[in-house]
């Protein structure tokens, strides 16, 4: 099988290019509001990263292997440099491509995620109830959401996840390779920088008021990686500041842009 991402493009030919990387459980169609205002302005391209979405299975399911992997897709398209935007897991994986390839990255763009370690333990609950599901024995998306929702409270992040789900002759199955994601939590929420690593282009981190992924307190360790960074905070939102507050989130990346 072709190791191929599946990706979306909004604008037009000749326009920058705007990259969107999604989060861990995300896809492409997380960006989709974002991206028709941008594409006044740029051909932006909302990818989905390896195990998610439409895009290809691997046992290895690293941020270096996802970094790889969008470095040979904008190889391959020939984009040169792009303006590189990342939420969440997307975040890590743009921080390490632009470290990597510091002139493939004309501007970097971090939403809500800080190049720490976090703890996986916040991971695994929803993984383990959508693994355990038996799919095919459910004729519903209301099916599949009732008997979540004793282990995902969380009624937004549930239907979140069930944005995953694809019809099947029988039942349904999920899109993303949920296995490789689970087994490599440990390594997807560790710090994806090395101790030499450095971008020194500028580089935007957004972060929401209301969400603990990226704090004040992270803003030094951010800085020493990313030392022409700016932060600025949206109020009253939580981790998906995107979606939450589209209009702020855009405004935002206008005044970093110009």
């Amino acid at each position: 099988m072709k190791e191929s991402l599946y990706f979306e493009n909004f604008g037009k030919e000749g326009h920058p290019i705007f990259i969107c990387l999604h989060g861990l459980l995300g896809s492409s169609r997380n960006w989709r509001g974002v991206a028709k205002t941008l594409a006044n302005f740029f051909l932006v391209v909302s990818i989905d990263l390896r195990n998610h979405g439409d895009s290809f299975h691997s046992e290895d399911a690293s941020i270096q292997a996802m970094s790889n992997d969008l470095l040979k897709w904008m190889d391959d398209q020939g984009h040169q440099s792009v303006i590189l935007c990342g939420h969440s897991l997307g975040g890590k994986v743009a921080m390490r491509l632009a470290c990597d390839f510091p002139s493939r990255v004309e501007k970097l763009i971090i939403a809500d995620i800080a190049p720490r370690d976090y703890p996986p333990e916040h991971h695994i609950p929803p993984l383990d109830s959508m693994l355990e599901l038996e799919l095919s024995s459910y004729s519903s998306r209301k099916e599949i959401d009732s008997v979540l929702a004793s282990k995902i409270p969380n009624w937004s992040f549930r239907q979140f996840l069930l944005t995953n789900l694809e019809p099947e002759t029988v039942g349904f199955r999920w899109k993303p390779n949920l296995k490789a994601l689970r087994q490599s939590i440990d390594e997807l929420s560790r710090n994806p920088m090395r101790d030499n690593d450095q971008f020194t282009g500028s580089s935007l981190f957004v972060r929401g008021e209301k969400s603990g992924y990226l704090r004040t307190e992270h803003i030094p360790e951010a800085k020493k990686y990313f030392p022409n960074s700016q932060f600025t905070m949206l109020p009253g939102v939580g981790h998906n500041l995107h979606v939450e507050d589209r209009g702020g989130f855009l405004k935002a990346i206008d005044e970093f842009i110009g």
